[in-house]
């Protein structure tokens, strides 16, 4: 990708073609992800020679359109077309785009997702009217009308697109990371959408973790380490405790 700028009066062009791309969820505060922590995450990453790209799905934070897995993937899409090499990291939701994209994808050479719903049955009613009225208070996701029309949609949308059947599409090598006490998404998807996935693939337990191991620093260098392949997975299965 080739990016023009002005710094300093001068004119700049940025050239990069291998880049780690930060897939985020749905979003629980307002406003862009680069206020809430994916900046820190991806400066650690380029201290380790790992560029990365950070953006805010449509329908969230700077980003125009509206909301739904169906733009999120054409947002991915969009992206990763414009680089040769492309490392996916992505987090719940994301996690669900960041899997169907790299089973469409011939320049994704590595998928990790942490926390991510295997299938369109791990999304009860209960979720989404969670989703629906917090949405309500906060405002975190634009376009969304009455509650009928949203849960049909996103069920809709979640069927075409559910990790566990586009995972056994994805050929590139997969480090599938989950809490033991994920509060939103059981463990067994985790465990699921290892068991379905073919090799070379990875699982990382995170025990006792939550459904936000964004935040923990020992999951982030795991996965860091893992994508610059300086720590050799000997076991296809690790755990690690938080």
């Amino acid at each position: 990708m080739k990016i023009d700028t002005v710094f300093s009066g001068k004119h700049l062009r940025v050239h990069v073609e291998d880049v780690v791309i930060f897939c985020h969820g749905l979003p629980y505060e307002a406003g862009s992800v680069i206020e809430k922590g994916y900046d820190q995450i991806a400066k650690r990453f380029a201290e380790n020679g790992l560029n990365s790209l950070i953006f805010d799905f449509s329908g969230t934070g700077l980003s125009k359109g509206d909301f739904s897995i169906e733009n999120w993937v054409k947002d991915l899409l969009s992206i990763v077309s414009e680089f040769t090499s492309v490392s996916l990291v992505g987090f719940s939701m994301g996690g669900v785009v960041a899997t169907y994209v790299a089973a469409n994808s011939s320049n994704v050479n590595n998928l990790v997702i942490v926390g991510v719903p295997c299938c369109s049955d791990s999304i009860t009613e209960d979720m989404l009217k969670e989703i629906y009225s917090h949405n309500k208070m906060r405002g975190v996701l634009r376009g969304l009308r009455d509650f009928e029309s949203f849960k049909d949609r996103f069920l809709r949308e979640m069927e075409i697109y559910e990790p566990k059947t586009w995972i056994r599409n994805v050929k590139c090598p997969k480090l599938i990371v989950h809490g033991s006490s994920d509060q939103i998404i059981p463990f067994e998807d985790g465990e699921n959408l290892y068991s379905t996935a073919k090799e070379p693939k990875y699982f990382l337990k995170v025990v006792n973790g939550s459904h936000f191991l964004r935040n923990h620093d020992e999951v982030m260098d795991r996965i860091r380490k893992w994508l610059i392949k300086k720590e050799k997975y000997g076991k296809v299965i690790q755990e690690i405790f938080v």
